[in-house]
């Protein structure tokens, strides 16, 4: 009996063995086939409009509030460029709108597929009706999760989730609450604030950005601009009046958050180059030409209001932002406040808050727990006062280019090899590092930090006119 017994044990033994070495079917299907086959989508292939060779519009049915699959649902807006199933995939976790246009730098490098999503609110991707609480980064988080979870399905190269600026925060936030999604993380620009007036950020504005002798250049500049404000507001109304998309604020307050504006906007967006301002001496023309190079009008246009209307709404409840300093222009100010910010811009403005503890919990989790991340940073950019720090506790890599600001590419970078060696060694491949090819063709990456790059129903009228506009380069 025991014999019997043990030579059914044998038998079954090597009916598993059996088992388990017959091949997995290979699936030779095209892949617009395996992406319908996947739940919760709606996908159309489109003709490729950034390089690739195949690229398709997709829609995600995603919960409005995670915790609560009976709830209300949304449609989230995706594209997807595809190279092959196991190639590399670059997530791309936007915090604004993407368009069928958007192309990293990093999918490039990787010779990776890129999946770019809009940001849950923002356009193409809104909830009906809208319920502003459930516009959170763990929210956010939970819909990068949810189309990680989709497509690893097709996708079974290492995954990389990456952005800039704000979209770059949104990468961080994603893998502080999944932190398995992804194999690496890559950032660029992307700040950490614990305050609606990061004290950081004004300080570098006021006592640290280029020299004294520039920084007080600046402050003449805005009172210059704001002595001569009868001469220029007619200039400004004739633009704002010419771009079309209507300014319900009124030139006077756009020209004076404006004038507040552009300290900041000078390190992160400027060259530094304080010889470029020009001094009092110079014509009204050529002071307001200066201000509108430099600051973004359109911004506060009511089309500008409109698509920013959810970014300042996580900016004044949980990701924070910075003060607009005043105190050197109050005898000039006429429109605006006592102490004016953006927060007039956000919904529900008389009625939020700010959190601090979110902030608090993220910088924590990234400091103790958060492996495979590379943050990249401009020295001259505003936003590199508020840099993420590390404190040696993860393997996470760190890079401040010198005299660099926002808008920093990986081949901009003294360190490229660094980060190709990180990158190599965490994924376990060998990357096609053509660095030089990008600052030769600037323009390829029509949208490195995802702003204002909109649906085209919104953006035929919303013509860009500043020069980052033209490779989509836009502030947080």
């Amino acid at each position: 009996m025991k014999k019997i017994y043990l030579l059914a044990i044998f038998m079954l033994c090597l009916f598993c063995s059996k088992k388990s070495v017959e091949p997995v079917p290979v699936d030779n299907r095209d892949i617009l086939e395996k992406l319908g086959d996947l739940e919760g989508i709606e996908v159309t292939e489109i003709s490729p409009q950034n390089g690739y060779e195949r690229q398709f519009e997709i829609d995600i049915i995603q919960p409005v509030d995670h915790s609560n699959s009976t709830g209300a649902f949304f449609k989230q807006r995706m594209y997807l460029s595809h190279v092959n199933e196991t190639a590399p995939m670059v997530l791309s976790t936007s915090g604004y709108s993407v368009s069928a246009r958007h192309r990293a730098e990093l999918a490039d490098i990787l010779n990776a597929n890129l999946l770019a999503v809009t940001h849950r609110y923002m356009e193409e991707s809104v909830p009906n009706p809208i319920d502003w609480q459930y516009l959170n980064i763990e929210q956010a988080a939970g819909d990068h999760h949810s189309i990680t979870t989709l497509f690893r399905q097709i996708y079974s190269g290492p995954w990389i989730n990456w952005g800039g600026s704000k979209s770059g925060q949104t990468a961080l936030f994603h893998r502080r609450f999944y932190p398995d999604d992804v194999d690496v993380t890559m950032v660029m620009s992307a700040p950490l604030l614990f305050n609606t007036t990061d004290p950081r950020l004004e300080n570098y504005v006021k006592n640290e950005a280029g020299n004294e002798s520039c920084r007080n250049k600046i402050i003449q500049f805005q009172r210059t601009i704001l002595k001569n404000r009868q001469e220029i507001l007619p200039i400004l109304e004739s633009h704002l009046v010419s771009l079309g998309y209507g300014y319900s604020l009124g030139e006077e307050i756009i020209l004076e958050y404006m004038v507040l504006e552009f300290p900041f906007y000078f390190w992160s967006f400027g060259s530094g180059d304080c010889s470029t301002i020009p001094d009092s001496t110079a014509s009204v023309p050529e002071q307001l030409s200066q201000l509108l190079n430099i600051v973004n009008v359109v911004e506060y246009t009511d089309v500008g209001n409109q698509y920013y209307k959810p970014v300042y709404y996580q900016l004044y409840t949980e990701i924070g932002y910075y003060r607009l300093i005043t105190e050197h222009l109050q005898d000039l100010l006429t429109a605006l406040p006592q102490n004016p910010s953006h927060k007039v811009f956000a919904p529900n403005s008389n009625t939020i808050s700010f959190n601090p503890a979110i902030m608090q919990d993220i910088n924590i989790w990234l400091q103790t727990a958060g492996n495979n991340i590379i943050y990249v940073y401009g020295e001259q950019d505003s936003w590199t006062a508020a840099a993420v720090e590390l404190t040696g506790q993860t393997n996470a890599i760190k890079i401040v280019q010198p005299n660099a600001n926002h808008f920093l590419r990986i081949s901009d970078l003294d360190e490229q090899q660094l980060v190709y060696e990180t990158l190599e060694n965490w994924l376990e491949l060998e990357l096609n590092k053509r660095g030089p090819v990008y600052r030769a063709n600037p323009g390829i990456y029509n949208n490195f930090y995802d702003l204002f790059v909109m649906p085209e129903k919104v953006k035929n009228k919303f013509q860009i006119f500043r020069k980052y506009h033209s490779v989509g380069l836009e502030p947080i």
